[in-house]
């Protein structure tokens, strides 16, 4: 009878333990998941606190079958609360969804936000919440975080989980915007050698302020271009020591690739202009880029070496001209590339040194191996010592091929 009793009893607690897990458990219909967050300063300068913005997905639109089919995947609400986290709770005053950050893929802070003392205050305290994702992406919008989310409608995607899962692929593949998560802003701030990036972004389209016929040379809101999703991602924000301080155009994001070791992109599509015509502009595409960085701090001005090396192939010259079979030709494009990544190399350092005071390269990372301990790295500070460096950058540039077609199509016909 005690064995029995004592078996039965056993089994129970047992049970009790392994369904107590059920508790707080939460069906997908009672669930606020948070797709994207936007974060403002308050518009009225009396007003203290921030304006937190979520943008949520309803798991039961577009089911089939269901009564929500006709409607919306998301829904957009802002709620005025003194931070972000707070903001979640204060949510469930009007909306019936247990609102969570398990799912959020993006951070969109203002530009004005970004520029303000109070930015990386508030952002080092979000991590704090168990439910944040580090790697969620960061971006900068030139307006209001509110407005952005409330106008950024996908053309081909319904969810904005989508939208930022396929734009995630298709900035690995062009570098037109770095690769910027909230750790790895953290990281780099916390480091305290290096700017940080992040993704610059708009919905305010105004294609007549860029200075440049190039196809990357400007920032987001720049390009040409009509229909489709009514927003833009071009460029950087660059931070130095948690506050922005300037913005890189698609081109200077490219470069800062380029220039660093382990961002090396795996191809770049580009124009330039033909070195025999300049009237005509010839496509090409870097791949097998690979560079090789060497820094010397002997000195307190440090000396960095940048040697680059890629493949390029031609993918279009309409200007006729025949640079397949004659290899003077060859030559003369070969070296015009050389000489044009570097000039275009050459004024972005030049910038970084005068202007942003910091580099994006993460050149640190090779001079950190020159010193024995932390504490030496930084005393020597690196930051500091960035704007003084000699940088020397030289490209070596292999034509790989020049497409299918032997020779160009109007072969003899040069244009004028």
């Amino acid at each position: 009878m005690g064995k029995s009793f004592f078996l039965i009893t056993s089994i129970l607690l047992a049970v009790i333990v392994l369904l107590s897990g059920c508790g707080n458990k939460l069906e997908l219909e009672e669930a606020g998941f948070v797709l994207v967050i936007g974060l403002d300063e308050p518009e009225d300068e009396e007003n203290q606190g921030l304006d937190v913005t979520f943008q949520l997905a309803d798991p039961q639109a577009g089911k089939p079958g269901s009564e929500a089919g006709g409607k919306e995947e998301q829904t957009t609400l802002t709620i005025r609360t003194p931070n972000m986290i707070s903001a979640k709770d204060m949510a469930n005053a009007s909306e019936t969804r247990d609102i969570n950050f398990f799912h959020t893929k993006a951070l969109v802070v203002s530009e004005e936000l970004a520029k303000s003392e109070d930015f990386f205050p508030i952002i080092s305290s979000v991590v704090r919440d168990p439910q944040i994702r580090r790697d969620m992406f960061l971006l900068i919008s030139k307006e209001r975080a509110e407005d952005y989310l409330r106008h950024n409608k996908p053309a081909l995607e319904s969810s904005p989980h989508k939208y930022y899962d396929f734009m995630v692929r298709r900035w690995e593949n062009s570098a037109l915007v770095p690769m910027a998560t909230l750790q790895q802003f953290l990281r780099t701030t916390e480091g305290d050698a290096d700017l940080a990036l992040a993704i610059y972004t708009t919905s305010e389209l105004n294609p007549e302020d860029k200075e440049t016929n190039d196809e990357d040379n400007y920032f987001a809101g720049q390009l040409d271009k009509k229909g489709g999703t009514p927003i833009q991602m071009l460029g950087a924000a660059a931070f130095r020591n948690g506050k922005m301080v300037g913005k890189l155009t698609a081109e200077e994001v490219r470069t800062s690739a380029i220039l660093s070791e382990n961002k090396d992109p795996s191809q770049l599509i580009f124009t330039f202009p033909d070195p025999i015509n300049e009237k005509y502009r010839i496509t090409g595409k870097a791949t097998n880029i690979q560079t090789n960085i060497k820094v010397d701090v002997s000195n307190p001005a440090p000396k960095i070496t940048c040697d680059v090396g890629m493949e390029i192939n031609v993918l279009a010259s309409p200007s006729s001209i025949d640079y397949i079979e004659d290899l003077q030709l060859q030559e003369t494009l070969d070296k015009h590339l050389e000489d044009r990544f570097k000039e275009i190399a050459d004024e972005f350092i030049k910038r970084t040194q005068e202007e942003l005071k910091a580099e994006p390269f993460g050149w640190s990372l090779e001079a950190r191996k020159h010193f024995l301990t932390v504490p030496e790295f930084s005393e020597y500070d690196w930051m500091k010592s960035y704007p003084n460096a000699d940088v020397d950058v030289t490209f070596k540039v292999h034509l790989e091929n020049f497409g299918k077609h032997l020779r160009p199509r109007n072969y003899g016909e040069v244009r004028d």
